[in-house]
C-alpha cells in the first residue's frame, strides 16, 4: 500500500514537472516571436521635398514680325503718295514717297523697349536713331503700343518712334519729322500724321 502511494506521488511530481517545462518552453517561444521594438536613432528626419518651381510663362502666341520673311511678315498698305517697299538686304520694310528723301521705316528690334528710358538706353545702337537722344518732347501710350517724339543732334533732328509688339516679336516704326523749309532737299519733313497713320495700320499677316 505504501509503495502504491509513493508511486502515485512520484507520477504526480513527474507530470507537474513536465507541465512546468512545457510552460517554460512556451514562454521562450513567445519571447522569440515577440517583435523587437525599434531602437532610437540619431538620424535626422528626412528633409521635406522642395516645392516645385512655378512653370515658365507660356511663349507668346500669334503671328509675329520675322526678319526672314518678305516685308517682315507684315501687311503694309499704300496710302496717298506713300508706297510700301521691301529691302531684303537690310531687312527693312518701309514706305517711300518721291517728295521726300527719307522713308517711314520698320525694323524688328531685339532690345527691350517697354519704356522711354529703355528707348534712350538703346538709341545710340539703333539703326533708326544711331545717337543719344537729347530730349523727348512727346511720349504717349496707345491701344496699339506706344510712341515718342525725340530730338537729337543738339535738337536739330526730330524723330518719331512707334514701338509695337506682335506675338513674340517687337517692331519700331520710325520717321524723320524734322521740319524743313519749302523746296529744301534736306532730310526730314515727313508729317507726324502720315508717320502715325503708317505705323498704326501695320498688322501681321496670317
Amino acid at each position: 500500500m505504501i509503495k502504491k502511494t509513493l508511486f502515485i506521488a512520484a507520477l504526480g511530481l513527474s507530470l507537474a514537472a513536465t507541465a512546468c517545462g512545457k510552460k517554460q518552453d512556451a514562454a521562450k517561444t513567445d519571447d522569440k516571436a515577440a517583435p523587437v521594438a525599434d531602437k532610437a536613432t540619431d538620424k535626422p528626419a528626412d528633409k521635406p521635398a522642395d516645392k516645385p518651381a512655378d512653370p515658365p510663362p507660356p511663349a507668346p502666341s500669334g503671328p509675329s514680325a520675322d526678319e526672314s520673311k518678305e516685308f517682315l511678315g507684315l501687311d503694309l498698305q499704300p496710302f496717298g503718295k506713300w508706297k510700301p517697299e521691301w529691302d531684303a538686304d537690310a531687312k527693312v520694310a518701309k514706305w517711300t514717297n518721291d517728295d521726300f528723301m527719307t522713308s517711314i521705316v520698320i525694323r524688328v528690334v531685339k532690345d527691350k523697349l517697354d519704356t522711354v528710358d529703355d528707348l534712350k538706353e538703346a538709341a545710340p545702337m539703333m539703326m533708326q536713331v544711331g545717337t543719344a537722344i537729347k530730349d523727348v518732347t512727346e511720349n504717349k501710350t496707345t491701344d496699339k503700343g506706344w510712341y515718342s517724339v525725340a530730338t537729337y543732334d543738339e535738337g536739330k533732328s526730330t524723330v518719331f518712334l512707334y514701338v509695337r509688339k506682335f506675338g513674340g516679336s517687337q517692331i519700331v516704326c520710325s520717321a524723320n519729322i524734322t521740319p524743313v523749309k519749302a523746296g529744301d532737299l534736306g532730310a526730314g519733313g515727313i508729317k507726324k500724321e502720315d508717320a502715325m497713320k503708317a505705323c498704326e495700320q501695320v498688322k501681321p499677316k496670317g
